[in-house]
């Protein structure tokens, strides 16, 4: 007997998720993926130094907001440099951060607070987040401490709203990791298979085609109000030019047509030659795991 199509996407769904659980429950990490952070012992140099340096620039401010301003995190970054200047830099913001979580700077008195009002950039945070999160295999707390992965981020938001606030949103990412909506996706770390993701402006791509791959793979678009839709195909190239033209989804093509292109990207996951992903269920197990924690407005939910 032949399977319909909703009952191969949910068999997919579920081979997918048992090896999620697998992932969970028999290892701390997958081998080889730098998503998996496990902290190691900290050197006594390396603590002492990041303490002295947390101490001499922080103002009163707490450890995350050093991570989180610009001008305190050069500062910060500058000082643990001159001691230490062989060591990567992403790993004094990250000890700094270890440090506060471990307790080990309560001693050191916080006087001042920045309450700022992060609700409308929340939207963009996530989105920009989950795009650096998924091309990096990295956590929020460690793109925030690497000063290139971080101008990833930034980019990754201007990209969104041109006119954002990029400490805001910093801000709002690391907030959103704290209050546990920003969960790496599962299944994501099992299907990885040298996953490249890239971004492109909806508007370029409906006049040039030429960088969108002719292979299998995802497509995400979003806006500054969320996401909006999230689909497979097995021609990238050809199903974002239906897409861009005529969208064959009537309430998404509606959306176009009364917002227009210019303020809507693409996010695409394409894989390596002969990945699982070029079978249409993994694909579609792959897109329903991304519908159902993105939750794109456009979406029929699987």
């Amino acid at each position: 007997m032949r399977m319909n199509n909703s009952r191969r996407r949910s068999n997919a769904t579920a081979v997918l998720r048992i090896a999620v659980r697998v992932l969970v429950v028999g290892a701390v990490c997958w081998p080889g993926k730098t998503y998996c952070q496990v902290d190691t012992p900290l050197s006594d140099a390396l603590t002492t130094v990041v303490r002295q340096a947390f101490v001499a620039t922080h103002q009163g401010y707490s450890a995350d907001e050093v991570v989180l301003d610009d001008d305190f995190f050069d500062s910060f970054l500058t000082r643990c440099r001159l001691e230490l200047p062989e060591i990567d830099a992403w790993r004094f913001g990250w000890t700094l951060l270890n440090l506060r979580k471990a307790g080990k700077l309560s001693d050191v008195p916080t006087t001042q607070f920045r309450r700022d009002d992060t609700t409308r950039v929340q939207i963009v945070a996530e989105i920009a987040a989950r795009t650096v999160q998924d091309r990096h295999d990295l956590t929020i707390d460690r793109i925030l401490v690497d000063p290139l992965i971080r101008s990833d981020f930034n980019t990754a938001a201007r990209q969104i709203d041109g006119d954002i606030d990029a400490y805001l949103a910093r801000k709002a990412a690391l907030q959103l990791r704290k209050t546990r909506r920003l969960q790496p996706e599962l299944v994501t770390r099992i299907a990885n298979w040298d996953r490249r993701v890239e971004v492109f402006a909806l508007a370029d791509v409906a006049t040039d085609l030429s960088p969108i791959p002719h292979r299998a793979g995802i497509y995400i678009f979003r806006d500054a109000t969320g996401y909006l839709y999230v689909g497979e195909a097995d021609n990238l190239q050809r199903r974002l030019n239906q897409h861009s033209q005529k969208s064959d989804r009537l309430s998404l093509a509606n959306y176009f047509e009364q917002v227009g292109l210019d303020n809507v990207s693409v996010e695409i996951h394409t894989f390596a030659d002969g990945a699982p992903i070029e079978r249409l269920s993994v694909r579609r197990a792959y897109e329903s795991e991304l519908i159902r924690s993105r939750n794109p407005r456009f979406n029929i939910r699987p």
